[in-house]
């Protein structure tokens, strides 16, 4: 009974049974069966192939006939091969990627892009995403996009981060979408982790940490900004690109004079004029900042101003074509256009003289417009426009002289007056109050009221504005209103 037991006496059995059935065979006549062995071996392999792993074989004939027909751009026998590929399981999303592929070379472009939407967003394919971003959103512009294009773009690129999270690339697509998205507190860490490669990234983040209040961490990324491209121009002290890289990162920290002085020493290092004149124009508007963080400060001084009047004259030196310096020496010599001051007049005349013609006949048509000369002024403010015709303030003043002269061209001034505030992306509230008082005196008083209200936001305009307005509301019948008007009026002028 324990021999029945034991695995090693199980063992001796079967290899008796086998060497037994081994002899028995009649192995002279076995010849006689050979094609019936073959037969049985032949079914089994075919069995195999057919049962277990047989279709492997058939799916990489279909992957090489697909190949051959894509390079040879046999696109419509590619898609029956894929369809074929599909039909028997291969649903992966690499096929469907390709197959999407396929049907857009085919120019069923739609068909391709409603694939590649469900592939990315069931899927989570980045492949499909970056696809769809390449052909619907690439090269395009923010304001361009719709609600629900913006929505998109925006969950493809937050695929993309996530599955590409070293493409710079995409870091960049991301970091622009976030931006324009306004999006700034989630874009800087993506600026800063593109500071490493493009150090101009690390000053755009730090502007947009100002922008949302964070003035520690924006001044703390400017300075390592400043510390790279300080690095990167000491290896290269003839690159006009460093230059004036490291001048606008310090004009970003308030450090104006030392960007001033970058500036003036790389001038003499520059090799070519072009390089020369790139670091003129960048000393213009460096000196324009310095000015304007002047004024920004309270309480301006006649010395300041004094002093303003003599930064632009260097100003102008650098760069007398400078569409900022230019407009900026226009805004100081009429500011100052009243001092009776030897010295302020000396330099305002010599800043007339300095400048582009275009500029002097401002200057001196808006003077005389302040003067209530409106003749003169339309003559200099005309040539001033043929000098700078896209001007928005010479247009706005020239469009005033007119509707203030005694035979004056309402219909003319008028059409000065909505060109000038179609030349500029914000139009002040000086350029609506030239529009409203034209249209007030071509009695077109309902159309004059939104111009009109527009101007209450500068103070200098809101007296006659209110009284402009009163007369509007007394026109149309709106009795109460015209009194409240004409009350905010009195009450300005008698305050001032």
């Amino acid at each position: 009974m324990i021999a029945y037991l034991n695995p090693i006496q199980w063992m001796r059995w079967f290899w008796q049974f086998v060497y037994f059935w081994g002899i028995s065979i009649p192995w002279k006549s076995v010849s006689a069966g050979i094609p019936a062995i073959l037969l049985c071996a032949g079914l089994v392999t075919l069995s195999l192939f057919a049962f277990t792993d047989g279709g492997s074989w058939r799916r990489n004939l279909i992957k090489g006939q697909l190949a051959d027909s894509i390079l040879t751009e046999d696109f419509e026998t590619a898609d029956l091969l894929f369809r074929r590929q599909v039909k028997m399981g291969d649903s992966s999303a690499e096929t469907m990627f390709t197959y999407a592929e396929n049907l857009d070379r085919q120019g069923k472009t739609d068909e391709a892009i409603a694939l590649m939407r469900q592939l990315a967003s069931t899927r989570r394919n980045d492949a499909a995403a970056r696809w769809l971003v390449q052909e619907l959103y690439q090269g395009t512009t923010w304001s361009e996009l719709d609600n629900d294009q913006r929505k998109e773009f925006g969950e493809l690129l937050t695929l993309l981060s996530q599955q590409r999270p070293d493409d710079l690339g995409v870091k960049q697509l991301y970091a622009n979408y976030l931006i324009a998205a306004e999006r700034y507190s989630s874009a800087i860490p993506y600026l800063v982790q593109l500071a490493e490669y493009q150090p101009g990234r690390g000053l755009q983040a730090a502007a947009l940490a100002r922008r949302i209040g964070e003035n520690e961490m924006a001044d703390r990324l400017a300075t390592t900004t400043l510390d790279k491209f300080t690095q990167l121009f000491e290896e290269e002290p003839a690159n006009p690109g460093l230059a004036i890289a490291v001048s606008q990162t310090r004009v970003f920290l308030d450090q104006h004079d030392e960007a001033v002085r970058t500036l003036a020493d790389s001038i003499e290092r520059m090799k070519t004029p072009e390089h020369r004149r790139a670091l003129h124009q960048a000393m213009g508007d460096t000196i324009v900042a310095w000015i304007n963080k002047i004024e920004s400060q309270p309480n301006e001084t006649p010395t300041e101003q004094l002093r303003i009047l003599k930064m632009l004259q260097v100003a102008l030196q650098y760069a007398p074509n400078n569409p900022r310096v230019l407009t900026l020496v226009a805004n100081q010599v009429l500011r100052t256009i009243e001092s009776d001051e030897d010295e302020v007049i000396t330099i305002r005349n010599a800043l007339v003289k300095g400048s582009s013609p275009g500029i002097a006949h401002f200057v001196r048509g808006t003077a005389w417009l302040m003067k209530g000369n409106a003749e003169s002024a339309q003559r200099h403010l005309t040539l001033a426009s043929q000098h700078l015709p896209n001007s928005g303030a010479i247009l706005n003043n020239l469009a005033v002289a007119l509707s203030q002269r005694e035979d004056s061209n309402l219909e003319q001034a008028l059409q000065l007056s909505e060109q000038a505030i179609a030349t500029v992306d914000r139009p002040s509230p000086y350029f609506y109050e030239t529009r409203g008082q034209i249209l007030y005196l071509m009695e077109r008083y309902l159309d004059a009221i939104p111009d009109l209200e527009r101007a209450l936001a500068a103070e200098p305009l809101a007296a006659n504005a209110h009284k402009t307005l009163a007369s509007c509301y007394a026109k149309i019948d709106e009795p109460e209103l015209s009194k409240d008007h004409q009350a905010a009026a009195d009450r300005l002028k008698s305050e001032h």
